[in-house]
């Protein structure tokens, strides 16, 4: 869970993005009373932060919107706080407080991927958002993963908190990646895509690596390399940067059945036309939380 003392800001920035009202509930945090755990209603059930990999805690909240917890909960931490849960998911994390090395083969493919031509640019301007939308969008209907709307990621550019990086190749836009500063300490990659004909040139490892020292000039401790799922070709590649790996517990009041289940859904979106997905791609996404 991330420790933010007032989370006034965040509660505010976090409706203008997502369009869902965020509550306060008292929370018992490590033997820490007084907490308040920040939650958004979606249909039925509280979450505690949906879209985000982990939720949030404010460590001297100026009031409760409510004097308990829920009736259908989920929490999202580092620690399980149920028997039913959700834990394919992990994450991996650098502490920039401290001298991180990055190991020989991946300055290696660094290097390889500057030599090779390939190019970062970082920013939110229209230019680079069309950039980043069209290879996000077209790889991840290669994928099969629904994506959100064009207007949510300009909400968050607005919001000031997420910035865009975009690797070209003879000016032609062949990755992108988005970094969101959850907290002024606490910066994560959020949406990341390659385009598959380009993994010859490492530009995955590219990316990565102007994100951490962007995180770094701001004064972050702590750069995410946002969730993935367990023993997958991503978590695989994230492994690489020896990373430190933490487990992700979707803890619930009730046993539930998570949308990530059905594989199936994720094979029909690849055959649906990649306009259409570009169309509707949003009011699914949104349902993913």
């Amino acid at each position: 869970m991330i420790e933010v003392e007032n989370a006034s800001s965040l509660i505010e920035q976090f409706e203008k993005i997502y369009k869902r009202k965020v509550y306060r509930f008292p929370f018992t945090f490590i033997d820490k009373k007084g907490f308040a755990l920040l939650m958004v209603k979606c249909n039925n059930t509280y979450i505690s932060l949906p879209y985000l990999s982990q939720g949030i805690v404010e460590t001297n909240p100026p009031k409760f919107d409510f004097q308990s917890l829920p009736n259908n909960w989920q929490i999202r931490d580092t620690i399980y706080h149920s028997n039913f849960i959700y834990s394919d998911k992990v994450n991996f994390e650098i502490d920039l407080q401290e001298a991180y090395n990055y190991t020989s083969d991946i300055r290696r493919k660094i290097r390889k991927a500057k030599l090779n031509g390939v190019s970062i640019k970082q920013g939110v301007g229209k230019e680079l958002i069309d950039d980043f939308y069209k290879v996000y969008t077209k790889r991840m209907h290669q994928k099969g993963v629904p994506t959100i709307y064009k207007r949510q990621i300009i909400r968050k550019i607005n919001s000031n908190s997420t910035i865009l990086f975009v690797a070209y190749k003879d000016k032609k836009p062949i990755g992108s990646g988005s970094l969101d500063k959850i907290t002024d300490s606490y910066f994560e990659n959020n949406l990341f895509a390659t385009l598959s004909s380009e993994n010859k040139n490492y530009t995955s490892y590219l990316l990565h690596y102007s994100m951490i020292n962007f995180s770094k000039e701001k004064n972050a401790k702590t750069y995410s390399f946002g969730r993935c799922t367990k023993d997958s070709s991503v978590y695989n590649f994230k492994k690489h940067f020896k990373a430190k790996e933490i487990p992700l517990y979707w803890s619930s009041s009730h046993k539930t059945t998570s949308i990530r289940k059905h594989k199936w859904l994720f094979f029909l979106w690849k055959c649906l036309p990649y306009r259409l997905t570009i169309l509707l791609g949003g009011l699914i996404h949104k349902r993913i939380y």
